[in-house]
C-alpha cells in the first residue's frame, strides 16, 4: 500500500539537542528513524517478532474437549488443575476468570483469590476444585470448550467452541505488507498477546529538510489470541529522546471492533485493517500541533499536585497509579507547569505498570489532548478546591 508523505508540524527547534546526542549506541538519530539511535537499538524488526509467535504457536495446543471429558483437580504439588482426561494444566487468572464466567461459578473471582492468598496451599486448592467441578455439573454435558494449553503446564484460555481468535501471525504479516519499513516498539506481549507501537519511517513522515524536532508519529497495535484485548490500531505520538520508549501521547482514530467469535473472514479483516491504518496517518501531523499547544493551558495560581490530583481523581486511577503520576511529575515535568506537564506525566507514569494499565494510561493522555479552553477551566475549578483530605483519597499516604 502506497501513503502519501505526511508533513509533520513540530516546531523544528523542540528537539535539536538530539541531533548530537551521545548515547550508548551512537550520536542523534537512528537511520530513516526519528528516534534517538538508543531507543531504536531497543526495537524490533518484523521477523523478529514474528520468529517469538512461531516459536509460540509450536509450544501451545488448542484442545478441544467436552465438559464430561474436564475436571478439576489437585496435582501432586498441591495445586488447583483443570484436568483433561489424563492431562493437567495450571490455569493462569485469566483462564480461571473464564472458566469462572462461563461455568458458572457464582462469584467468578472466588477462584482466583483463593489462589492469590500468601499462605495458598492443598487446601484452597481443594476448595478450588469443589467449586469448579460443582459448576461443571450443571453445564451440558456434550458441549465443547477450547482449552488453550502449552507445553509448559499452563492453561491460559478457557473458551467455547465459537471462539475464533485472529492469529497474532497472521496480523503481523497483514502490517509488515501494509507498513514493511517500520519497526516494532514498546514491545510488551507475550505468547499470545500483542501490546506495542509500530515507529513509522521517514519514507512515511516527512520531517523537512535538516529537520531537528523530536516528535513524531507510530501506530499502537493489539491483538490478543486468548480474549483479553481486541485487534486494534491506533495513531500515537512519540518523542525521540524519551530513552525508555514512552509515548508521550496518543490522538483517536477510527477502531476496529472484531469479535472473536464464530467464523473470521480474513481477507474482509484485511481490507478493513488497511483502510483503518490509511484514515488514521494523517491524523498524526494534526496530533502534534495539537500536543504541543498544551503548553498554553497553564496551572495560573492553581497546585500542579492539585491539578494531577484533580484529572486522576477524574480518571479514577488507584492511590498507587495517581501516586506514580505525581512522581513522574516531580522527578521530570516539575518545569511544565501546564497540562503538557501533566499528560507527559501520565504517559512516563504508564510504563512503570503492566501492559493493560500501560495502555490504559496513553489513552487517558490522549484524551486530554482535546482539552479544550472550557474543560481546562473547570479542571482548575476542581483543583483549586481540592484539601488535604481530598488528597488522602487520591494519593497514597507516602507522597
Amino acid at each position: 500500500m502506497n501513503y502519501e508523505k505526511l508533513q509533520m508540524t513540530a516546531d523544528k527547534s523542540e528537539g535539536s539537542f538530539v541531533r548530537n546526542l551521545e548515547g550508548k549506541t551512537g550520536v542523534g538519530f537512528a537511520e530513516n528513524h526519528h528516534v534517538h539511535k538508543d531507543w531504536y537499538a531497543t526495537t524490533m524488526s518484523y521477523d523478529d517478532a514474528l520468529e517469538l509467535a512461531y516459536d509460540a504457536a509450536r509450544d501451545r495446543e488448542d484442545i478441544l474437549a467436552p465438559v464430561k471429558d474436564i475436571q478439576g483437580s489437585v496435582d501432586s504439588d498441591g495445586n488447583f488443575v483443570f484436568k483433561v482426561g489424563d492431562r493437567e494444566f495450571i490455569p493462569t487468572d485469566h483462564a480461571i476468570e473464564q472458566f469462572a464466567i462461563r461455568a458458572g461459578v457464582p462469584s467468578s473471582s472466588v477462584m482466583r483469590e483463593l489462589r492469590k492468598q500468601e499462605d495458598y496451599d492443598a487446601q484452597d486448592a481443594d476448595v478450588m476444585t469443589y467449586l469448579a467441578n460443582n459448576a461443571l455439573r450443571r453445564l451440558n454435558q456434550d458441549k465443547e470448550y477450547r482449552l488453550r494449553t502449552y507445553t509448559d503446564g499452563t492453561c491460559r484460555a478457557f473458551v467455547t467452541d465459537k471462539y475464533a481468535p485472529v492469529d497474532n501471525r497472521w496480523y503481523l504479516e497483514t502490517l509488515q505488507e501494509f507498513m514493511p519499513e517500520g519497526r516494532l516498539s514498546h514491545w510488551k506481549g507475550d505468547e499470545d498477546t500483542i501490546y506495542g507501537n509500530i515507529l513509522l519511517p521517514d519514507t512515511i513522515l516527512d520531517y523537512g529538510t535538516d529537520d531537528d524536532s523530536d516528535y513524531g508519529g507510530m501506530i499502537s497495535i493489539g491483538n490478543c489470541e486468548i480474549g483479553k484485548r481486541r485487534i486494534s490500531q491506533t495513531p500515537s505520538l512519540f518523542r525521540s529522546i524519551c530513552l525508555n520508549g514512552c509515548i508521550w501521547g496518543q490522538v483517536s482514530g477510527k477502531q476496529i471492533r472484531r469479535r472473536h467469535i464464530g467464523t473470521i473472514d480474513l481477507e474482509a479483516l484485511k481490507v478493513e485493517i488497511g483502510e483503518n491504518i490509511e484514515h488514521q496517518l494523517p491524523l498524526l501531523p494534526n496530533g502534534i500541533t495539537k500536543f504541543l499547544a498544551m503548553r498554553e493551558f497553564e496551572n495560573g495560581d492553581v497546585s500542579m499536585k492539585n491539578i494531577i490530583a484533580a484529572v486522576c481523581k477524574d480518571e479514577r486511577f488507584t492511590k498507587r497509579e495517581a501516586s506514580t503520576v505525581l512522581e513522574q511529575f516531580v522527578t521530570y515535568e516539575n518545569h511544565e507547569r501546564n497540562l503538557f506537564g501533566v499528560v507527559n506525566a501520565i504517559t512516563r507514569a504508564g510504563q512503570e505498570f503492566d501492559s493493560a494499565t500501560w495502555v490504559k494510561f496513553d489513552e487517558v493522555g490522549g484524551s486530554l489532548i482535546d482539552t479544550d479552553a472550557s474543560r481546562w477551566s473547570a479542571i482548575l475549578k476542581r483543583a483549586d478546591s481540592m484539601q488535604d483530605k481530598d488528597f488522602e483519597k487520591v494519593f497514597m499516604t507516602a507522597v
